[in-house]
């Protein structure tokens, strides 16, 4: 009776989020039939419903995007991932992921004081927000066309580590630009010397806090061989995490993945049975894909919901910024591995079974790591965190929301139509390494 005479807006949301899981659902049968990317699918949706204002009171909060969405999403790809893979590629990835990720930034912003221009503030700030990749929907194209897993292992690794680096990298930026305004920050008040040492932890602490955590559940969960609690014992790790290590003052999501990357290789080697490691894996896979499908989705919503016609020429140029700081590090430090894995003499895999080996990356596979560099949640997530008192916000924001439109459709659909046809990888040119 209460509920007919004052509709609860627990009750609408909840109506929306089923509808929205509907229309993943349907996203997903069409696009399978039409052989098409299915979360590209689903911004193309969200861009229509967006664009129509199908949903006017759907916004994205920050928060809920980095907690709820990312932490999920960032675990269930550390929990999977072949940490073998990962080693064996962990020159390739760290460079591309760290030093990677200050090239693009870098350009990124030089290209946007000089072009559009932004004062170097914003530029660096603009650089810090589009530089993190969401590669989710490349790397699903890139396995479901039977390209070389240790290709697809160098962009899954290094977007589970330029995600929190580039939010770190955020987080100080945007202290140093409200600072030089006068306005309160995250730098406040620091001293040069506790500006380095919040700099250092927040790009360390949140990965020494994750594998430690890592380890203890390991350990934890070895006298136990309940697969129902062991999993609810992962989803506290997946956030639990994330939710110390942010009241630390380290970074969420490194620890998330350093969590995650702890107990998916070693927590379940010495802790979980076969049984519980299947049960965690399924419903894992379960939550990855509702979590992706309700993103992609909700991510066409709000960048359709707000014209982009505004800021066209800013856009371009960040555009001409992102390719231009992506072929650079892809240019720069993918042939710098290779100098240095033929300096080294590298790992071969006949010397080391099972893992791929530091050997040089094909040519062929260069410029599929160049557009492989689709911007995505994060990017959101962190614009829609600026404070209002940030200059010229709304014209960033819709900077922002027009680079992550065309890198997720332009590069996402000129991958499709390329990869099919694309040399799945060149002999390396040194005589005691094997092709990929």
């Amino acid at each position: 009776m209460i509920g007919a005479l004052a509709p609860r807006p627990a009750a609408h949301d909840i109506e929306i989020l089923v509808l929205l899981v509907l229309l993943s659902l349907a996203v997903a049968l069409v696009t399978r039939r039409l052989r098409f990317p299915y979360t590209l699918g689903l911004v193309v949706v969200g861009l229509a419903l967006g664009a129509f204002h199908a949903l006017p009171e759907l916004a994205l909060n920050p928060d809920v995007v980095l907690f709820v969405f990312l932490s999920a999403l960032l675990f269930e790809g550390a929990w999977r991932v072949d940490v073998r893979a990962l080693l064996g590629n962990w020159l390739a990835i760290v460079l591309l992921a760290v030093p990677g990720l200050g090239i693009s930034l870098l350009v990124v912003a030089l290209v946007a004081y000089w072009g559009a221009g932004l004062p170097l503030g914003l530029a660096l700030l603009l650089g810090a927000i589009v530089s993190p990749t969401d590669p989710v929907a490349v790397l699903a194209l890139l396995r479901q066309l039977g390209m070389p897993e240790r290709l697809c292992a160098i962009i899954e690794g290094e977007s589970l580590f330029n995600d929190g680096v580039g939010a770190a990298a955020f987080q100080l930026i945007l202290g140093a630009l409200l600072l030089s305004l006068g306005l309160s920050g995250p730098l406040a008040g620091l001293s040069t010397l506790a500006v380095v040492l919040k700099g250092l932890w927040l790009f360390g602490g949140g990965i020494v806090l994750g594998v430690a955590i890592g380890l203890g559940v390991s350990w934890l969960v070895r006298p136990l061989e309940e697969p129902l609690i062991e999993t609810t014992v992962t989803f506290c790790v997946a956030y639990g995490s994330y939710l110390l290590a942010e009241e630390l003052g380290t970074s969420g999501l490194l620890c998330v993945v350093a969590a995650g990357l702890t107990l998916g290789s070693y927590g379940r080697r010495i802790g979980m049975s076969e049984t519980t490691t299947g049960v965690v894996d399924t419903v894992w896979e379960f939550t990855g894909y509702l979590a992706n499908s309700l993103l992609f989705l909700l991510l066409g919503v709000q960048i359709g919901a707000h014209p982009l016609t505004g800021a066209l020429a800013p856009i371009a140029w960040a555009v001409l910024g992102v390719l231009a700081g992506r072929a650079l590090m892809v240019w720069t430090l993918i042939p710098l591995h290779d100098a240095i894995v033929r300096f080294v003499g590298g790992i071969t895999t006949s010397q080391r079974p099972g893992t791929y080996g530091h050997t040089p990356l094909p040519r062929v596979w260069r410029p599929l790591i160049l557009f492989s560099g689709l911007r995505g949640a994060l990017s959101l997530a962190l614009v829609l965190a600026l404070p209002a008192a940030v200059p010229q916000r709304g014209l960033l924001a819709l900077t922002i929301y027009g680079v992550v439109l065309f890198t997720l459709l332009a590069q996402g659909i000129a991958l499709r139509i390329g990869l099919p046809h694309w040399p799945r990888a060149e002999p390396p040119h040194t005589p005691q390494s094997h092709t990929a």
